[in-house]
């Protein structure tokens, strides 16, 4: 029987874990690398904590699995996918050995003493603003999903806010939190994104740039900050004159808009109809101005929408440099007070995007090379 390391697959110089007599490695590195995993089927000299349940879904990049994990860390308190997908991103960046790399032995200590809240946050503040990415400050605002004794009064607010949406949707006056998690974590995706959106709405917020629900609910077609809060109290008004469900049928169906018209609801916003009348299927041109205006903290791994990529040129970009001067370009155009997206969308179709660029603005010519496209597409006869 031929036999490999366990971590790096190499066949020599090869001796047998002293736990368990099964598992094979090469060096001691290779040991160290693979314990995550490994553990499970070793015989540790401690207990398995949830810790280590929670380095394990780090490593596979995965949402953890045991019921305990979810409750210590966090993952039952975080109401939707978005919110639970944000919360591992926040422990990868914890835990991941090339980046912070705290060891689950830490982290279980952090939280039986009550002080995870704490520690992560000093953990994260030890390492450059820069480098802390963007699940960072989104655990900022939601520091009470991961450790209700550490910070009670936030998870009272936070408590208070899913109640006070939950109860205003015609949710039951006797539903314990509990059960409001496990009701809402059994809503399909698009109700699950509508209840967030009331929370935020209810709470006299609006989605963000980095936030999921800013497409969507069409937030992404506002030309500045000011324009964002006007239609986030033009949906405050909405969801006082119609049900919850209304509501969610509307975003269904691609319908909001009519809801509006129906409630007797002027929204000015000039592009809006463009975004919701196509959420589902949205013109690439909104992801590229999610994307350039995003900073590098909120979109630390610089997460493109492949259709971006390929309609706006970031696929001619050779080195990490012209990724970022392109993104300053397009940035550019859209905090102009006069940027029209629909117009840039259709430069992209047309494979004009220099052109029509280099019309608004002064243009270096490199990026006549950066701003290639595959458009017009030919056609088929």
């Amino acid at each position: 029987m031929v036999r490999e390391c366990n971590a790096c697959g190499e066949a020599t110089d090869l001796k047998r874990c002293a736990g368990c007599h099964k598992a094979w490695y090469c060096s001691v590195a290779c040991q160290k690398s693979h314990w995550v995993p490994h553990i499970f089927d070793c015989k540790p000299r401690r207990p398995i904590t949830t810790a280590d349940h929670l380095a394990l879904a780090v490593r596979n990049n995965l949402l953890p699995q045991d019921t305990q994990t979810c409750e210590d860390y966090g993952f039952e308190r975080a109401f939707t996918v978005e919110n639970r997908s944000k919360l591992l991103g926040l422990y990868i960046g914890l835990m991941d050995p090339g980046r912070i790399g705290i060891p689950p032995k830490t982290i279980n200590d952090w939280r039986v003493r009550g002080v995870l809240v704490e520690e992560i946050k000093a953990a994260y503040y030890k390492i450059p603003a820069e480098f802390r990415g963007g699940y960072f400050p989104w655990f900022l605002q939601n520091q009470h999903i991961l450790n209700p004794a550490a910070d009670s009064q936030s998870n009272e607010k936070g408590d208070a806010m899913v109640l006070h949406a939950w109860r205003f949707t015609g949710g039951s006056e006797t539903d314990s939190p509990a059960d409001i998690r496990a009701r809402i974590s059994s809503m399909d995706q698009d109700m699950q994104r509508c209840h967030l959106f009331y929370t935020i709405l209810l709470s006299k917020w609006h989605p963000a740039p980095f936030d999921d629900l800013w497409i969507p609910f069409g937030f992404c077609s506002c030309s500045c900050e000011e324009e964002e809060m006007y239609l986030g109290g033009r949906y405050q008004i909405l969801i006082t004159k119609c049900t919850f469900d209304e509501f969610c049928n509307a975003y269904r169906s691609a319908r909001i808009l009519d809801l509006f018209r129906t409630n007797g609801i002027d929204v000015n916003v000039r592009y809006l109809s463009d975004v919701l009348q196509n959420y589902r299927m949205n013109k690439s041109v909104w992801d590229l101005k999610q994307f350039a205006l995003q900073t590098d903290e909120q979109n630390p791994e610089g997460r493109i929408v492949n259709s971006v990529a390929c309609d706006y040129g970031f696929m001619n970009c050779r080195k990490d440099a012209e990724t970022q001067a392109l993104k300053k370009v397009y940035r550019t155009f859209f905090e102009r007070f006069d940027a029209n997206p629909l117009a840039l969308h259709d430069a992209a179709i047309r494979g004009n995007i220099f052109g029509y660029l280099g019309s608004l603005m002064k243009l270096n010519k490199k990026f006549e090379r950066l701003m290639k496209n595959p458009y017009p597409l030919p056609v088929l006869e």
